[in-house]
């Protein structure tokens, strides 16, 4: 549940080890499911998208944090 003055809620599951293609070999990797709740009346999909998008890219390069 969304409650103002929020606009968005960020949710991270646990990390489980599922198989992943890399360079076209199977390899498995340590793997995180993020979700994203928006209002949409104050925010976009696409601005939404973006910020997933950057955790991702983060997330895979640690120390940049």
């Amino acid at each position: 549940m969304i409650y103002p003055p929020q606009v968005a809620l960020v949710g991270l599951g646990r990390v489980t080890e599922r198989p992943v293609a890399v360079d076209g070999m199977l390899t498995v990797h340590p793997t995180v499911t993020a979700t994203l709740a928006a209002d949409h009346r104050a925010s976009d999909g696409a601005t939404g998208a973006r910020l997933l998008t950057a955790i991702d890219r983060l997330l895979q390069r640690p120390e940049e944090l």
